[in-house]
């Protein structure tokens, strides 16, 4: 088949894109590259600041566009595919839907419907927008950052994006459990697609009597949003008092290369704060042997099928992390646990060869579904 993936969010794409080329389908990812993270596009499409970077994406759409046509398959990143305002992503949407085959969408970061579940206690006990019905810091801090998404013109925009698509995938459990309601039999789980062979298992170094090494990445925009500027300052007080157990490693929206070095040099990576699933960042650090310290909410396992142990670390706004980090620091058996489960979890359900043949079946049976 001859593929294009519009659109990345931390080389989701590009991973499912490289596994597909090996099976002899045509590929063509289009992205800005994450940006910072530099992952792997075959057309970069990136939106820099200002009048002229502005300017500068709109030809570049300009350019593209009508190149944009004959493809078996279309798959969409976010209902908000390209940095544009609805009324310029509608016309756009329209003739990739006229030009190719079949139009899917990957159900990845937010979008209306995403955030208005987030933003009641129907669906979600809790989320970066709520705790049960209290509004989170950054929900207050950020309000733009909800209302935005609650905009008619918003919300209109992301309807007929569900409505038009033929399929969609959801990557973890919460976009699911968000959009289930309205795409229906559209919608199938995939999970996230990990690259295993560019990952390798190493088993997690001895602590002895050593420090607890700790790697927070962070985010530029979204500290707050994701919880770790809160867990920033947890750690940073504990690596104060105690030194000699606890070492922090902090980095900022670096290339994913770098950071993956950075992942292989510590014991633990604390992720998120308000997910309820492992997101990619925690997957690649379980791959490692590395502990994920992230979401690992028992919808997260139900959905997998997992019933062993749990290899997350699981964090959310009920849990005490410095109790947390003293307990895996006293417990060093458990540690190696989760270091070798972490690494089964994903090869189980994530690896790429896995996701791809989920991918690939959706798109199957959606082109030989009956009109």
């Amino acid at each position: 088949m001859k593929i294009l993936f519009l659109g990345d969010y931390s080389n989701l794409h590009a991973c499912l894109a490289k596994e597909l080329r090996g099976r002899g389908h045509e590929i063509t990812v289009v992205s800005d590259g994450g940006r910072y993270m530099r992952t792997e596009a075959d057309v970069m499409l990136d939106r820099r600041p200002g009048t002229w970077g502005t300017l500068r994406y709109l030809m570049d759409i300009m350019r593209l566009w009508p190149k944009l046509k004959g493809f078996d398959v279309v798959q969409l990143i976010n209902p908000h595919f390209a940095a544009l305002r609805p009324e310029r992503l509608r016309p756009l949407l329209k003739k990739l839907k006229s030009n190719n085959g079949n139009l899917f969408l990957t159900l990845a970061g937010d979008d209306h419907f995403f955030v208005k579940a987030c933003t009641t206690a129907d669906t979600f006990r809790f989320s970066e927008f709520r705790i049960g019905t209290r509004r989170t810091e950054f929900a207050m801090r950020e309000s733009v950052r909800e209302s935005g998404w609650m905009l008619p013109e918003v919300a209109d925009f992301n309807r007929e994006v569900y409505e038009t698509v033929d399929g969609a995938m959801s990557v973890l459990p919460e976009y699911d459990m968000a959009s289930r309601p309205i795409l229906g039999d559209k919608l199938v789980f995939t999970n996230i697609p990990i690259e295993l062979s560019t990952l390798p298992y190493t088993p997690l170094p001895e602590i002895g009597n050593g420090p607890l090494r700790i790697l927070i990445g962070l985010r530029k925009s979204m500290e707050v949003q994701k919880g770790t500027a809160q867990m920033v300052k947890i750690v940073e007080d504990m690596a104060r008092r105690n030194p000699r157990r606890f070492e922090i490693d902090i980095v900022n929206s670096i290339p994913l290369t770098e950071y993956l070095q950075h992942i292989q040099q510590n014991h633990i990576v604390l992720d998120q704060l308000y997910s309820y699933s492992p997101a990619t960042n925690a997957l690649q650090t379980m791959a490692l042997g590395r502990i994920a310290g992230s979401g690992g909410q028992p919808e997260f396992y139900r959905t997998i099928g997992w019933t062993d142990a749990e290899p997350v670390l699981r964090l959310d706004p009920s849990v005490n992390i410095e109790d947390t980090l003293w307990h895996l620091l006293r417990n060093p058996k458990e540690m190696q646990q989760r270091s070798l489960l972490g690494r089964r979890l994903v090869e189980q359900n994530n690896d790429v060869r896995i996701v791809a043949d989920r991918f690939e079946q959706h798109w199957q049976n959606t082109l030989n579904r009956p009109s």
